[in-house]
Parts: C-alpha cells; structure tokens; sequence
C-alpha cells in the first residue's frame, strides 16, 4: 500500500510538473512577432505601388488590449473595412518584448512612442506622411469604450489615394 501511495505521488508530481512546464499559450491576434517589420512594409510598399494605394501601418501587439479592439473595429465594420481595402494596404506592425521591430520603428519616426495602437500612413515608396495617435479615435464614453468608427474612417478618408 505504500508502495502504491507512493508511485501516485511520483506520478502526481510528474503529471503537475508537466502541466506547470506548459507555456501558456500567446495572446492571438493579427500581430505576428516573428516578421522582420521592415521587410514586412517594403512588401507592403511594392503591393501598395501595383494596386495604386497607400500602405496603412497600425503598429501594436496582441498584448494589447486596445489594439486587438482596434482590429475587430476595423474588420467588423463594413465601412471600415471597404475604406481601407479600397485605398490602404493594410500592415500590422508588431512591437512586443518578443520583437520591437527597432529598424522599422526608427525609419517610420518612432510610432511606438506615440502609444498603441498608433497609425502610420505610407506612401508606396514608404515616405511618412502621417504618423497618429489612436487616442483621438476613442468614442469618450465611459459606457461604450472603444473606437469611434465615424472618427476613424473620416481619417481614412483623409488619407486615401
């Protein structure tokens, strides 16, 4: 009986050291740590030069909270979506502890000082023309927190081609 109480020890011991040796998994959402961003935005930049559109960069990560709202914003709204599909080409522009994309913040001007999620506009050539807060986006109400779609897509609509 020992013997017994003392294997369901060591197996319940092995079993909860491989359960706590689990990683839990990453936050998902439409940031991906492991692109170089750089690379990311010349691509984005050649595709944006073809179809006659600018590129749009909205730099976060999924463990943000507000940039992952941002998103759903952005892709459940008909508006929203049909605004930038027509005139941006769209970049996530990631920056995490796992990858800050330095070369890509630095050229764009350092959008990740601005908070996130923030927005950069792009020429095709990659030129800044815009570097935006997202603060200014909020709707200011304590009962409906978010993003303003009317506010978001008058800047769009701004910076359109």
């Amino acid at each position: 009986m020992k013997r017994l109480a003392a294997v369901m020890i060591v197996l319940g011991l092995v079993a909860a050291r491989g359960v706590i040796a689990v990683p839990a998994p990453a936050a998902t959402g439409p940031y991906d740590p492991t692109l170089n961003g750089w690379k990311q935005l010349e691509a984005a930049g050649a595709t944006a030069a073809a179809q006659g559109k600018r590129v749009l960069v909205v730099v976060g990560g999924n463990w943000c909270p507000w940039c992952r709202a941002l998103d759903r914003e952005m892709t459940g709204d008909a508006a929203l979506r049909h605004e930038v599909a027509a005139h941006f080409v769209l970049v996530h522009l990631n920056y995490s502890k796992e990858n800050k994309n330095l070369e890509a913040m630095v050229r764009l001007g350092h959008p990740n000082t601005l908070g996130f999620p923030s927005f950069v506009v792009l020429s095709p050539k990659l030129k800044v023309l815009r570097l935006q807060e997202s603060g200014v986006f909020e709707t200011g109400d304590k009962h409906k927190p978010g993003h303003d779609p009317a506010k978001l897509l008058a800047f769009f609509k701004q910076w359109e081609k």
